[in-house]
């Protein structure tokens, strides 16, 4: 009897612990989807927006058919829209569907030790985004708007071909007080291994620089002599031969109106003078076309629900899937 007793007090001791909510039993928790905050609509057509809601639609549909989250929830949002300057020449509209992933975290502050709630807020994101790149200082699918100080963009790294796609590189971009750093892995899908933007020529550059220079002096006078001395290093530099002109401008990201030199692929602190290229869309195609996709994964380092659900979600991303949209 005793015996019977006293396994039946441990099997309550189990029970209890077992529903003690703790992080490992969260992890492997069933997830949920939810509609989050729908973001603006603007300077869109109501065709257009049609055919574009229909586009992100199918990307909900090609990632919710291969993953099921776990320890979290996911909420996922629309933006769709521009705000066009007057002279700016659009071939496409920019439109983007966002997952953030909100862990499941035990409540230390209920009696209820079972108790779970959803996070509030978090670094880790998956955007899928047409006919736009916010990283490269918005690149999107038109000119640069006629009043922008400069009339170029700025690229950190050169984009290398991985997998039939366009890898754009990586990059930490905080902490935020998290376990780990917080980085973000960048991919672009275009048509035919060709990409939406050029690279600036040195020449290029140099001329755009000695537009500035000249600007400046003439409108503060009182800078004339510290502007000067960068006009003769552009003017300077614009007597080397042709060849070398040629090549692309990769730049110090502080010296733009303070040209010393050019610099080597990989220094510290460059990018590469891009503008957007476009000849490489399909014009006649309509503004709601998906004419280039970019894919960019936001993940906080350090976290196990985290990494789970980025490695099962780069599964369900299918750029084949995406490229295959393209023109549509």
């Amino acid at each position: 009897m005793k015996y019977i007793f006293s396994t039946f007090l441990s099997l309550l001791t189990l029970t209890a612990f077992a529903q003690d909510c703790n992080k490992e039993s969260l992890r492997q928790k069933p997830g949920t989807w939810k509609a989050g905050p729908q973001g603006s609509i603007h300077d869109v057509a109501a065709a257009d927006l049609a055919k574009e809601k229909a586009v992100l639609a199918g990307i909900h549909k090609m990632i919710t058919a291969k993953y099921a989250p776990t320890g979290c929830q996911i909420d996922f949002s629309t933006v769709y829209g521009k705000y066009a300057a007057d002279g700016q020449t659009w071939v496409a509209d920019p439109y983007h569907y966002t997952m953030s992933i909100l862990r499941f975290l035990c409540d230390r502050n209920s009696a209820d030790k079972s108790k779970y709630y959803v996070d509030i807020s978090t670094t880790t994101t998956v955007n899928i985004t047409a006919n736009v790149v916010f990283s490269l200082n918005n690149l999107y699918a038109a000119t640069v708007a006629p009043d922008e100080a400069r009339s170029y963009l700025k690229l950190k790294q050169k984009p290398e071909k991985k997998d039939g796609v366009w890898y754009m590189g990586e990059e930490v971009v905080g902490d935020y007080g998290t376990p780990g750093e917080i980085k973000e892995y960048r991919w672009l899908i275009t048509y035919n291994d060709t990409l939406p933007f050029y690279y600036l020529s040195r020449k290029e550059y140099l001329l755009i620089q000695k537009k500035r220079l000249e600007k400046s002096i003439k409108e503060v006078p009182s800078e004339k002599e510290y502007a000067e001395q960068y006009l003769r290093n552009v003017n300077e530099y614009l007597k080397k031969p042709d060849a070398e002109l040629a090549l692309p401008a990769i730049c110090m990201w502080n010296e733009e109106e303070r040209f010393e030199k050019f610099v080597e692929e990989g220094t510290r602190g460059s990018f590469f003078a891009v503008k957007p290229n476009l000849d490489y869309y399909h014009k006649k195609l309509p503004k709601s076309s998906p004419q280039f996709f970019t894919v960019v994964y936001k993940i906080a380092k350090g976290d196990a629900v985290f990494a789970d659900n980025y490695e099962a979600i780069k599964k369900a991303v299918d750029f084949a899937t995406l490229k295959n949209m393209l023109g549509k």
